[in-house]
């Protein structure tokens, strides 16, 4: 799905509503810019990392603390023994 979109004064650009639908993204919604080395300009959906691996996967929220599985088996296992 492409659509042609014009940057406006501020450089920024709407994600048109049916793209949004379509791709799950709503209002609020973190996203990543990367600009690639051949000009384009990739946006992905945010994923937060764990903050002890950086790993993406299954990511739960502790507090205020983003923790995957693994590292959070190998926390208890620390602190419970």
């Amino acid at each position: 799905m492409t659509k042609y979109k014009k940057l406006s004064k501020g450089r920024s650009v709407t994600i048109p509503k049916d793209i949004a639908a379509h791709l799950n993204l709503n209002a609020g919604d973190a996203v990543d810019l990367t600009a690639a080395g051949n000009g384009d300009l990739i946006i992905r959906r945010h994923l937060e990392p764990c903050r002890f691996c950086g790993g993406t996967e299954n990511i739960k929220r502790f507090g205020d603390i983003s923790i995957c599985p693994l590292c959070a088996t190998k926390m208890y296992q620390e602190v419970c023994g």
